[in-house]
C-alpha cells in the first residue's frame, strides 16, 4: 500500500462567476489560467476553469466551476474540505495582507498553525469559500512568473487541505487503512495526516467540529466539490479503488475520463468527497505555449459549441 496516494493532486470548487475567479485566482493571488472547458457531467453548460502555474502541474491546480448563471447555491460545512492552503516564502505574509487589502479581500485572521504563520481569506466573490497563505520554508517548487505578484512572495503551490468533520474516529480508519496518510500530530481541534514523507501538498488537516451542520454535496455555489490526490497509474487507481471498497467504503464510482485525468471518486466517512486520479496532461487538446487561451469543448456538447458559446455569454478578461 506504501507510496500508491502521491500527494495532493487538484481541488474542484464550486464558485460564483468565472470573472470572477479569474480576478481572484489570476489578479490577485498571481495563478495561470491553464484551461478553460466545461463540465464533464450531465447536460447543463457550466465552465470549467484551471487555475494553475504555467503547465497545470500535480500539487498546484485548482480548478473552479462558477454555478451563479444557473441559481444553484450550495451550503457550507461540516463533512466537506473548507480550507485550501497554498504555501509562500516565509516573510511574505506582510506583503500579502497589504496586497489582499488594496484588492478589497476579506481577511478573516491571522494565526499560527502548527508552528507556521498562516493569513486566513474569503474568496472575493463567493465567500463562503475559505483559502489560507501558509510561510513555508521546505517548499523549494518554483512560482509561476506573474505580472500580479512578485516572485519573491509568489504561491508555490498547495500546502494542505482542511476536512472539517463532525466525528474523526472513522475518517482515521479510512485515512490510515484506506488512503496511505499517517497521523503526524495535533493542534487544538486540528488533527493532521501526511503521506509520502510529508510537507507541502502532502498534508490533510482534519478538523473537529462536532456542532457543525453538514454541508450538501449536490452542485452549486460556495462549497469544495472535490480534492484529488495523485496515482502514479492506472493500475494503482485500480489497486486503491480494489482496496477501498474492500474495506467497505463502496460508495465508489467508477474510472471516469475527465480529459485531462482519469478519475475515481469515493466518498469518505466524514462526507467529503476525495478522487485518485492520474494526470494525462494538458496538452492533448492544446499546445503547451497557448495554454488556457482557447475554449475547449467537452465532448457531450461538441456539436453545440458556438451555441454554447452565446448561452455562456461569460467572456474572461485577464
Amino acid at each position: 500500500m506504501a507510496d500508491r496516494i502521491q500527494g495532493l493532486h487538484h481541488i474542484t470548487l464550486c464558485t460564483g462567476t468565472a470573472q470572477g475567479d479569474a480576478n481572484f485566482f489570476v489578479k490577485i493571488l498571481g495563478m495561470n489560467l491553464v484551461k478553460r472547458t466545461l463540465l464533464y457531467d450531465g447536460k447543463e453548460p457550466v465552465y470549467h476553469l484551471y487555475f494553475s502555474d504555467a503547465t497545470g502541474s500535480p500539487g498546484n491546480l485548482t480548478t473552479c466551476f462558477p454555478w451563479r448563471r444557473t441559481g444553484r447555491k450550495a451550503r457550507a460545512g461540516s463533512g466537506q474540505i473548507t480550507l485550501t492552503s497554498y504555501t509562500v516564502p516565509v516573510d511574505s505574509l506582510e506583503f500579502w495582507t497589504e496586497h489582499l487589502t488594496k484588492k478589497g479581500v476579506n481577511i478573516l485572521e491571522h494565526y499560527e498553525r502548527f508552528g507556521q504563520k498562516v493569513l486566513k481569506m474569503e474568496h472575493p466573490d463567493c465567500p463562503a469559500l475559505h483559502f489560507e497563505l501558509i510561510e513555508d520554508a521546505s517548499d523549494t517548487r518554483l512560482p509561476f512568473k506573474s505580472k500580479y505578484v512578485p516572485e519573491k512572495y509568489a504561491l508555490r503551490g498547495f500546502h494542505s487541505w482542511t476536512v472539517t468533520a463532525r466525528d474523526l474516529e472513522d475518517m482515521h480508519f479510512f485515512l490510515n487503512e484506506g488512503w496511505d496518510h499517517k497521523k503526524t500530530g495535533t493542534d487544538g481541534a486540528f488533527t493532521r495526516y501526511e503521506v509520502a514523507g510529508g510537507g507541502p501538498a502532502r498534508i490533510i488537516d482534519l478538523l473537529h467540529r462536532p456542532d457543525l451542520a453538514p454541508g450538501n454535496w449536490s452542485y452549486g455555489e460556495g462549497m469544495v466539490h472535490h480534492g484529488a490526490f495523485g496515482v502514479p497509474n492506472l493500475e494503482v487507481q485500480g489497486q486503491v479503488k480494489f482496496d477501498v471498497e474492500g474495506l467497505g467504503f463502496t460508495d465508489c464510482s467508477d474510472v471516469k475520463h475527465r480529459g485531462y485525468f482519469q478519475s475515481v471518486y469515493v466518498r469518505t466517512p466524514a462526507g467529503a468527497l476525495f478522487e485518485a486520479t492520474h494526470s494525462l496532461g494538458f496538452t492533448v487538446d492544446e499546445p503547451a505555449e497557448t495554454l488556457g487561451q482557447a475554449f475547449i469543448i467537452s465532448p457531450q456538447f461538441e456539436s453545440q459549441k458556438e451555441d454554447l458559446l452565446r448561452q455562456l455569454n461569460d467572456p474572461i478578461d485577464l
